[in-house]
């Protein structure tokens, strides 16, 4: 069930004649997680920098500063750039860029300073009448007919710094990839153990890469250099790097928000690809809602190009899916009917709607409630197998089988009104085999916490209830329209449209919240709860 990428703990060796060598390497390769050393003695300590820090992160700090003033950003610059070493000319560059820009700033700022004591003195009217010799009258006159020449000279101005802004981007760019990257090696020491003649470095890489880490060290520096697998025990921190295939990976963000799994653990990614958007599409459950997230998802990707954003707009576009499939069962497009509008009464020989959310009201609870028992039940399936991987099966089979065990017992007993008197008799059998495994596991508040766990399944009933809210508001806008406005005629036609268009944006933003935290809500305490502990370490390797 793990979808993580298997590591390997590891530990490098090598003379310290051959450290900024193997910087070099390491941070080219970009695979170990390095583990920073911090308990020193009067053997082993803390390394030291390399190189003078200071000058490369000034400039940094300067190149940075003109960068986040102008909201220059990659996406925006067409040049393709290369790394260019660190030099007198560079460190000349950008600070004569930066003098540039800041000459041309202040100029700007005093010309929009005098043309705001232009407005003023226009705004007091009248001063001919006021007692004021006749030079001065002249030189105020004067002053006030060259408002138009200073606007000209500060667009000028704008023009000419915007210029320089945008020829200098890319070398910009250029040079903060680059000096970031020097920095990193240069402070890379500082995390390394150190002794008098050697260095030593702890870390994590995945597994499949360490014959390779290790056939390129020993090319480079033959006996100098030593890599070796060490030993770790289950209760040390592995760093996680998943390995989900592109349309499960929008998903992965709902785990950094909550927390990484630990590296016994499943991975709850894939189940979360599953049911999340199926949540939020039974929730929302619309054609015409669906359509407009789904499209406003695809254009807002081609303005936010940050991965946490790509993130949660993939999550949108994929749930967007499910809300027109459930639109089709429903039979909603913006609250309408819309095969009542259409004419069609049945597909495929099926009557639709296949459901109304307004007149099936008990189809739907009872759907909603099953879905939960069959969530809350894959949750303590996933807890069995984290349980049993742990410890054993006795230990699996009392601290969850016993639930499961349990809701299998009230399946039963709930379908024996339905089917038949033998399900009672075999429900009542399970729930008493049951209850006596809680107790032997947890013991008597093992019994109490049987209302928590329906307190759980019953929460899915909101899967209902936010879709009622949601289709509500949409019939709620239609009929004050159609009913109310439209019957009016002339220009209150045009004043329907306007709260048909205005009221949908309105319902469609709050579906999008609502339904987004609240199939949030169900993974994080009815599903996560069961099986989930977290406390993982993200995979960083050193040179990203």
């Amino acid at each position: 069930m793990s979808s993580n990428e298997r590591m390997t703990k590891i530990t490098l060796v090598g003379t310290k004649d051959i450290m900024k060598g193997t910087i070099e390497i390491l941070h080219s390769l970009k695979i170990i997680h390095i583990i920073d050393f911090k308990e020193q003695d009067e053997t082993f300590e803390i390394g030291k920098s390399l190189g003078e820090v200071s000058i490369f992160s000034e400039l940094l700090l300067s190149i940075r500063s003109i960068l986040s003033k102008f909201d220059i950003r990659p996406d925006k610059v067409k040049t393709i750039y290369i790394k260019r070493e660190v030099s007198r000319e560079l460190e000349k560059e950008v600070y004569e860029t930066e003098n540039t820009i800041k000459m041309y700033s202040e100029k700007i700022e005093k010309i929009s300073s005098i043309l705001k004591e232009i407005d003023r003195i226009k705004s007091i009217g009248e001063i001919t009448e006021i007692g004021i010799e006749k030079k001065l009258i002249s030189s105020i006159d004067t002053l006030l007919s060259s408002k138009s020449r200073l606007e000209k000279q500060r667009d000028k101005l704008r023009e000419e710094m915007d210029s320089i802004i945008k020829e200098k981007s890319a070398y910009l760019l250029q040079y903060e990839d680059f000096l970031s990257s020097e920095i990193e090696k240069m402070e890379a020491p500082l995390r390394f153990t150190t002794t008098k003649n050697t260095f030593i470095v702890e870390g994590w890489i995945p597994e499949n890469k360490f014959q390779e880490l290790k056939n390129i060290l020993k090319k480079k520096f033959g006996d100098r250099v030593n890599l070796d697998k060490i030993k770790y025990s289950d209760e040390e921190p592995v760093p996680v790097e998943f390995k989900h295939p592109t349309p499960v990976k929008p998903f992965e963000l709902l785990l950094e928000l909550f927390e990484y799994p630990k590296t016994r653990e499943i991975d709850p990614t894939f189940a979360i690809f599953i049911t999340f958007p199926l949540f939020y599409g039974i929730m929302l459950g619309d054609i015409g809602y669906g359509l407009v997230i789904f499209f406003a998802s695809l254009f807002m990707k081609t303005k936010f190009k940050t991965e946490g954003w790509k993130m949660i707009l993939g999550i949108l576009e994929y749930s967007s899916l499910y809300t027109i499939a459930f639109g089709f069962i429903d039979g909603e497009f913006f609250g309408f009917d819309i095969f009542a509008l259409l004419g069609i009464e049945e597909i495929f020989g099926f009557k639709m709607p296949i459901l109304n959310r307004i007149v099936d009201f008990m189809p739907i609870m009872v759907l909603s409630i099953s879905i939960g028992v069959l969530h809350v039940l894959l949750g303590l399936t996933f807890g069995f197998i984290n349980v049993y991987r742990s410890h054993n099966l006795k230990e699996a089979i009392l601290k969850k089988g016993a639930w499961i065990i349990l809701i299998f017992s009230i399946i039963f007993i709930a379908s024996s009104v339905y089917i038949s008197n033998i399900f009672l008799y075999f429900g009542s059998g399970l729930l008493l085999i049951s209850l006596i495994l809680l107790v032997v596991g947890e013991g008597f508040i093992g019994l109490i916490e049987i209302f928590g766990i329906m307190s759980n399944i019953l929460s899915y009933v909101r899967l209902m209830a936010i879709g009622l809210s949601s289709v509500g508001i949409a019939i709620v806008i239609n009929s004050i329209v159609t009913d109310i406005v439209f019957p009016k005629g002339g220009i209150f036609v045009l004043l329907g449209y306007s709260i048909l268009i205005l009221g949908h944006i309105g319902n469609i933003l709050l579906g999008i919240l609502a339904s987004f935290l609240h199939a949030l809500r169900l993974h994080y305490v009815e599903f996560f709860t069961k099986f989930y502990e977290g406390g993982g370490i993200k995979y960083k390797p050193f040179g990203i």
